[in-house]
């Protein structure tokens, strides 16, 4: 029986090939396996959203994912980027703008995080603080 990982691969194999629908499947069943897979959450939300032509009906399962992943991560850009972009497609503009706000949100923290570490300049310690 394959593990989490391979089911992984092969749904990340299956997106490639912009087969949409069995990388769904392939990612829900990594998560019959690890309910904390995150990543194949991520999977599920693009998959879903990329087949969103051919099974539009896939987009709520897009959504789901999605919340997920923000519910363990609230600071994940692209599952809010994911959420926004489904909405654009939905047509429910407001509901859009408001995942890509909270998407540019967590990405400017992000980049303070990556600054802090790198210590660019204008994010330096006050001296004194060790």
């Amino acid at each position: 029986m394959p593990d989490a990982d391979d089911l992984y691969m092969e749904g990340l194999d299956l997106f490639a090939d912009e087969e949409w629908q069995q990388a769904v499947v392939a990612f829900r069943k990594v998560i019959e396996i690890d309910p904390e897979y995150l990543d194949a959450y991520h999977g599920i939300a693009r998959a879903c959203f990329e087949g969103r032509e051919i099974a539009p009906e896939l987009l709520d399962e897009g959504i789901a994912a999605a919340l997920k992943i923000v519910e363990r991560e609230p600071d994940d850009v692209t599952a809010y980027s994911t959420l926004s972009q489904i909405y654009v497609w939905k047509g429910d503009q407001e509901t859009a703008e408001m995942w890509g706000g909270k998407a540019r949100v967590a990405g400017w923290k992000e980049q303070l995080r990556s600054d802090k570490k790198r210590g660019s300049p204008g994010h330096e310690e006050p001296e004194g603080l060790e």
